[in-house]
C-alpha cells in the first residue's frame, strides 16, 4: 500500500476504535457542570455546523467538548444534514466526519441514529412518474440538483460506515428496528413504480436479514436496483465507486476479497465482528456489477435501435428523397441519449 492508503487505514481505524466506543457507551464525557449552557454559544454552535461544517471543523471538536447542547440535539441533526451538502473534497468529507464522531461520542441514539436515518430518507429514487409529467427543462434542473444532493449524502454515508458510525445500526437489532430498513427500501420500490404486492414486501424483508445487508448495502439497492430501466443515478454509482473502491475492495474479484477485507480491516478486539465485512463489501460490489450490466444491456437495445433508425432513414431518403425535420431531430434525440449513457457506462466501469 502506498503512503497515503496508510495513513487512511490509520485514520479509520483510530475512528473505527472511538465510534465503537461510543456505540457501547464507553466514550469519556465531559462533566456535566463544567459545560457551557449559554444560548448564545449554543445556539452558535448550531450555526456554525449549519454554514460552516467543514471550514470550522476545529472549532467545532473543541466546542463539542464545551457547550452543553443537550436541549439542542433535535436542531443539531438538520444543522449538521444541511452543512455536509457543502462538502467537495477529500478534506471537507474528512473534516465533516470528525464533527459527526465527537457529537456521536456525545449523543449515539438521539443524533447519530436521528442522522442516519434522515439521510436514508433523502436516498430515494427519484420518481419516475413525476419525471415524465415535468418538461424537458424543469426535469433537467430537478435531476441535476438531485443528483448533486445525493451525492454527497451516499459519499458521507459510505465514510461514516467505513469510520463505525453504522457500526450499532447494522449489528444491533433495537438500532436497525428503528430505521426500518426494509421499509425504505420499498418506498423506493414504490417510487420507481415497482409493485408492492405481499410477495415482493416479504422478499424485501428476507434479503435485509441476509449476511452481509447494511445501510450501505440497502441504500444502494434502493437508489440503483429500482433505476434499471432509466439509469438516472448511473452518476451517483460511478462517484461512490471511485470514493471507495480501495475501502470497500470494488475492483477485487470476490474470492481474493474473501481472504483479504477482514484483514484489512481487522476486528477491533476478537469478540467483535469487524467494521467492513467482506460479505458486506461482496454485497455492495454486487450490487453495483448488477447495475452495471443493466446499463450495458440497456446500451445494447439502444444501438440495435439507432441502427435501425439509421436504416430506415436512409430507405427513405432513397425513396422519397427528404427525411422531414421530426424525424431527424428524434433520431439525434435518441443518438444524444445513447452517447450520453455510453460515456456513462464507461466511466463507470472505469471506477470499478
Amino acid at each position: 500500500m502506498d503512503e497515503s492508503t496508510v495513513k487512511r487505514h490509520e485514520r479509520l481505524r483510530a475512528l473505527q476504535r472511538a465510534n465503537l466506543d461510543s456505540w457501547r457507551g464507553q466514550s469519556e464525557q465531559p462533566e456535566a457542570k463544567t459545560l457551557d449552557a449559554s444560548i448564545k454559544k449554543n445556539t452558535g454552535f448550531i450555526k456554525k455546523c449549519k454554514t460552516n461544517l467543514c471550514a470550522e471543523a476545529a472549532q467545532l471538536l473543541r466546542d463539542v467538548k464545551q457547550l452543553k447542547l443537550e436541549r439542542y440535539v433535535v436542531e443539531l441533526m438538520p444543522a449538521v444534514y444541511e452543512g455536509m451538502q457543502r462538502c467537495r473534497t477529500g478534506g471537507e468529507y474528512a473534516a465533516a466526519i470528525d464533527v459527526i464522531t465527537a457529537l456521536h461520542a456525545r449523543f449515539p441514539e438521539k443524533f447519530t441514529v436521528a442522522l442516519i436515518a434522515h439521510m436514508l430518507k433523502q436516498l430515494q429514487a427519484p420518481s419516475v412518474a413525476a419525471l415524465q409529467a415535468a418538461s424537458t427543462e424543469q426535469r433537467e434542473r430537478e435531476e441535476q440538483a438531485r443528483v448533486t444532493r445525493q451525492r454527497t449524502v451516499l459519499r458521507v454515508l459510505g465514510e461514516m460506515y467505513v469510520a463505525g458510525l453504522l457500526w450499532a445500526v447494522d449489528t444491533q437489532s433495537e438500532c436497525a428496528s428503528e430505521l426500518d430498513l426494509a421499509g425504505a427500501f420499498m418506498q423506493g420500490h414504490a417510487l420507481s413504480g415497482t409493485s408492492n404486492n405481499a410477495k415482493f414486501v416479504t422478499r424485501v424483508r428476507e434479503m435485509v436479514q441476509q449476511r452481509g445487508h447494511c445501510v450501505v448495502v440497502g441504500a444502494l439497492q434502493n437508489l440503483l436496483l429500482t433505476d434499471r430501466e432509466h439509469h438516472l443515478s448511473i452518476a451517483l454509482a460511478t462517484s461512490f465507486a471511485r470514493a471507495f473502491r480501495a475501502d470497500l475492495k470494488l475492483t477485487t474479484p470476490d474470492d481474493e476479497t474473501n481472504s483479504t477485507t477482514d484483514a484489512e480491516y481487522p476486528a477491533i478486539s476478537e469478540a467483535d465482528e469487524p467494521v467492513v465485512t467482506t460479505a458486506s463489501c461482496v454485497r455492495i460490489r454486487g450490487v453495483l456489477h448488477e447495475y452495471l450490466d443493466s446499463a450495458v444491456e440497456r446500451l445494447r437495445v439502444m444501438n440495435k435501435g439507432l441502427a435501425k433508425m439509421r436504416q430506415n432513414n436512409e430507405e427513405r431518403l432513397f425513396s422519397k428523397g427528404v427525411i422531414h425535420a421530426d424525424v431527424q431531430e428524434k433520431f439525434k434525440r435518441h443518438e444524444r441519449a445513447y452517447e450520453k449513457l455510453s460515456d456513462s457506462v464507461n466511466a463507470l466501469c472505469d471506477a470499478l
